[in-house]
């Protein structure tokens, strides 16, 4: 991980002004244009600003920068694993085309048995160079407090840090010297209860008793949200003292105990709090081991199972629960829940009220209900949507409460209003078990109406494990009403037959002929090709063949492109890649992204769904199951546009992409996809208003 690395990701250019041009030191243009041309075929391209930079730096300076800058470049597009020279077919998609299904699997299953594979491939052919029209991303220059900007971001963050992000806070603890981790600043605190338990050397503060139990599950190597049964090690003396100490000054002791009652008494077999002078901590030990804690939740069970209304005045003390409980809360005291929950709706945070508000203005319409247990979505399950309705009543009394106190929060944050774009409302909040991008699940992009075909990889590397391991890349076909159409994957190498195919595989790569274990697998849909067979939707996974998990390779890799012509350019184009997604979790599913092929957009998932590893044929019926149900919680996620829509009309450009826009110099502005060169703005980050 590198600075620069984390700049690019961010939309930054790592420079600083070079020295002054002169008549010996000057710079060519074509040293420039070089760089620019360099740029662009990873997918970027400068502001008007950052161009002024570049210019202003001398040919042997302006060469120095590139050679330093490209291998970040390199890595933040995957272009550096160089997934073309893994393929088993470098001629792709042609040469699998224009083989018989009999050819191929003869040639297959000779590989398998450890023939090279060039005894069976053609030799690479020279590919037409690339000449689409591609929409790059503007990079502006970086300052001195740029690294800084982006930490405190993620700092502020209010959902769990995707696999990226962990990475990149963690690398800025270092880079910029931070000596204090506060945990009452995070904005999630499994994200600062994850960072304080990697840097335990750097000073930190937590407050509560049940964070504390979650930093002994981090140091254990344990679930820190504390869903899964957790296991503590055997922790060394100065440990048990460091974990004691926090808990003596945390402010809720007794009552987070008794909330986790077995789990803190696991934790204190672990931690001899005899053994020490934390009186307060003895105490409450005691009290643990004889019963006389009385939990917080077993009051408010007991209140509800008597319907006595002193339940409010409990709730009340935690909002966050009274959100949790609302629905339940409803169904038995109806329009007191109602009047209830708006004395507290102004101490909840705004993620929360617009994660409430959709869930409040959908849940009464929605046939099904889909629920991920613990956050696992490969045990999540399907029940039919019996909650008693809230009524219209009370969801407009709801819904009234909670948005004005989103407009108080949006008027006092942007007293210039906004500009909102419609298509923001295609953009999603960043949700809680997520693990690849750092905007929502559910997330649209629109194909552009030139894109003829889509093409995804999953490239691996795997040196620990002996013999071929696979991470299969592979994509399921459904209907209009979600009924399989058929699949292409390593065991369907092609999905329609006569004229025109609607998708082809490259062929299955053995990786254990490779020296480093790499091996790579690529997927092409011919857009035209699938709607002419009936599919509507096309679901993209990948799948741990081997049960080896994504964590335990050295490498996986997943990403998507799109573009015109199939057979130009090289089979990996960094500029034409939508998605680059490095793979790492537990699981042994991944489901990436879908595509709607009516509505011509793709639209990012990242749900570890269950599912069978042996191929994508095996989970066709099931996804026919589980995506109807999953397109409405995606649909019920919040967006960009419901949060920004709770602000006055005014000046603040809120926009999904600024191509083609002007943005008045130095103003704010929140855009998800910057494209236009000549605008520069201080970009608003979502996460300050939540």
């Amino acid at each position: 991980m590198k600075n620069n690395e984390i700049l690019i990701a961010n939309n930054f250019l790592p420079l600083t002004a070079g020295e002054a041009v002169t008549a010996t030191t000057g710079q060519s243009e074509a040293a420039l244009g070089t760089v620019l041309a360099n740029m662009a075929y990873f997918g970027f391209a400068p502001s008007l600003d950052a161009l002024a930079l570049l210019r202003s730096m001398s040919g042997d300076a302006l060469g120095d920068w590139w050679r330093e800058t490209a291998s970040s470049f390199r890595a933040v597009t995957g272009a550096d694993r160089e997934m073309e020279r893994f393929v088993v077919y470098k001629n792709f998609p042609r040469e699998v085309l224009e083989m018989s299904a009999s050819r191929y699997w003869v040639r297959q299953i000779l590989m398998y048995l450890g023939a090279p594979n060039e005894w069976f491939t053609e030799p690479e052919e020279a590919r037409p160079k690339l000449d689409e029209r591609l929409k790059l991303r503007v990079l502006q220059p970086a300052t001195g407090g740029t690294l800084r900007g982006i930490f405190d971001n993620l700092v502020a963050l209010k959902a769990s840090w995707t696999n990226d992000q962990a990475a990149h806070a963690q690398h800025l603890v270092g880079a910029l010297a931070v000596d204090r981790l506060v945990l009452s600043a995070f904005g999630f605190k499994v994200n600062g209860i994850s960072l304080i338990a990697k840097n335990l050397t750097v000073a930190h503060v937590i407050t509560d008793a049940t964070d504390v139990l979650r930093l002994a599950a981090a140091l254990s190597a344990q679930d820190v949200t504390l869903r899964e049964n957790v296991k503590f090690k055997r922790f060394k003396r100065a440990e048990r003292r460091q974990l004691l100490a926090a808990l003596e000054t945390t402010n809720n002791l007794a009552d987070d105990v008794a909330q986790r009652a077995e789990l803190f008494k696991k934790l204190f077999a672990h931690l001899h709090p005899g053994d020490y002078g934390f009186e307060r901590v003895k105490r409450v030990y005691d009290g643990l081991y004889k019963g006389t804690l009385l939990t917080y939740s077993a009051k408010v069970e007991a209140a509800l199972r008597a319907k006595d209304e002193a339940v409010f005045d409990l709730v009340a003390t935690r909002p966050g629960d009274f959100a949790r409980r609302l629905h339940h809360l409803h169904s038995v005291f109806g329009q007191k829940a109602v009047e209830a929950f708006a004395w507290v709706t102004p101490q909840l945070p705004t993620l929360v009220l617009l994660k409430l508000r959709t869930y409040v203005a959908t849940v009464d319409h929605r046939q099904s209900l889909m629920y991920a247990p613990r956050g696992d979505w490969a045990r999540a399950h399907l029940a039919v949507n019996e909650k008693a309705p809230f009524g219209e009543a009370s969801r407009a009394a709801l819904l009234a409460a909670m948005d004005a106190v989103l407009g108080e929060r949006l008027k006092a944050a942007i007293p210039e209003g906004v500009d909102v774009d419609a298509r923001t409302v295609d953009i999603k909040l960043q949700t809680n078990d997520q693990e690849l991008a750092p905007y929502g699940r559910g997330t649209s992009f629109a194909l552009p109406p030139e894109a003829k075909f889509v093409r995804t990889a999953s490239y691996w590397k795997v040196m620990r494990h002996h013999g071929n391991t696979w991470f299969d890349n592979g994509w399921s076909f459904h209907d209009e009403s979600w009924a399989p159409v058929g699949v292409c994957c390593w065991t369907d190498v092609t999905f329609g037959g006569h004229g025109e195919v609607g998708a082809v595989f490259s062929g299955d790569p053995t990786n254990s002929k490779e020296m480093q274990g790499r091996a790579c697998q690529m997927i092409d849909l011919n857009l035209e090709g699938l709607r002419k067979r009936g599919v509507r939707y096309a679901v993209w996974n990948v799948l741990c063949y081997s049960r080896i998990a994504f964590s335990d390779a050295d490498d996986v890799l997943a990403t998507l492109q799109w573009g015109e012509d199939a057979a130009a350019g090289k089979l990996y184009e960094p500029a034409r890649a939508q998605m680059v997604f490095p793979l790492k979790g537990n699981s042994l599913t991944k489901y990436v992204a879908y595509i709607d092929v009516v509505e011509r957009k793709l639209v990012y998932m990242d749900a570890n769904l269950q599912g069978g590893v042996r191929s994508a044929r095996d989970n066709q019926d099931l996804l026919a199951s589980q995506m109807p149900s999953f397109l409405e919680y995606l649909n019920g996620l919040p967006s960009v546009a419901d949060l920004f829509c709770h602000a006055e009309p005014g000046a603040m450009p809120v926009l999904y992409s600024d191509e083609g826009r002007t943005i008045e110099k130095d103003v704010r502005a929140y855009v998800f996809q910057p494209r236009n060169p000549e605008n520069r703005f201080s970009q608003v980050e979502p996460n300050a208003m939540l």
